[in-house]
């Protein structure tokens, strides 16, 4: 890691622990909205589970415990889960796939399935259109389900036809892995890995990234990774973004769900 990554680490962890203490007087506030189903309840279930993934970041980057870094990512996916249940809707797929990192990193069979199987969260219709972002967001839950036929296909439509848009293209070595997947490649998987946690690919993806990643982790490569582990393929990859420790398959003994609303 270079000094300067150092540096923008050393704040970002700052950042996260000032808005953890910040946030502490209001939580019994946004937890009352939540059970009395008043004000915004989706919204104070969303701002719970960035607030359980900070814990997550802190827990790891500060303490180096991973145990509490996947209680913590429990947490923010059941969060997220309960909000999704409650409003169901196709806006925003992108940011859909990359809250698969919290059940991914929990290791919590239930909650990642759960994700895996709620097709209702993105457009089945733009889902299939290559040329979209919804495209990119599906493959990650066609990766978890394990159709690798299916998953190779569509990596093979893409990767003849690149989308043109700007946007898309820094995404194409996202479907590279994704083949590499489907056909049980490690070193592939892992060339693609490598490229999107190298320098200029963390800064040109920055917007994948929330207040509690950025200068952390590259979210994508996580996913990633342990999506490759858990069908069996142990990639290994040396970056700063991507932390070797959480890769292997661990599920804890127990799950604690923090707030009642949860149980």
């Amino acid at each position: 890691m270079t000094a300067r990554d150092f540096e923008a680490r050393s704040k970002r962890l700052v950042h996260i622990e000032r808005h953890i203490d910040a946030m502490a007087t209001n939580l019994p506030e946004l937890t009352h909205f939540i059970e009395t189903d008043t004000g915004d309840p989706r919204a104070c279930l969303m701002f719970l589970g960035s607030h359980a993934t900070a814990n997550a970041m802190v827990a790891w980057f500060r303490h180096q415990d991973l145990t509490a870094t996947k209680q913590w990512s429990y947490v923010a996916g059941n969060l997220t889960r309960t909000a999704y249940r409650m409003v169901s809707d196709t806006f925003s797929p992108g940011a859909k796939m990359l809250t698969l990192l919290q059940p991914l990193l929990s290791d919590n069979d239930f909650l990642l399935n759960w994700f895996a199987n709620f097709d209702s969260a993105y457009d089945p219709r733009r889902a299939e259109n290559h040329k979209t972002h919804d495209f990119w967001a599906y493959q990650a839950i066609i990766a978890i389900q394990g159709d690798w036929q299916r998953l190779k296909n569509r990596c093979e439509r893409v990767l003849a036809e690149p989308p043109k848009a700007s946007g898309e293209k820094k995404y194409l070595v996202d479907h590279q892995f994704y083949l590499a997947l489907a056909l049980g490649d490690i070193p592939a998987m892992e060339d693609a890995i490598r490229q999107i946690v190298a320098p200029r690919a963390v800064s040109a993806r920055s917007n994948d990234e929330s207040g509690f990643t950025a200068d952390l982790i590259s979210t994508p490569a996580v996913i990633y990774a342990k999506i490759a582990w858990r069908h069996g393929y142990h990639v290994t990859i040396d970056s700063p973004f991507l932390p070797q420790q959480w890769l292997p398959i661990a599920p804890l003994d127990s799950y604690a769900d923090h707030y009642t609303f949860l149980a």
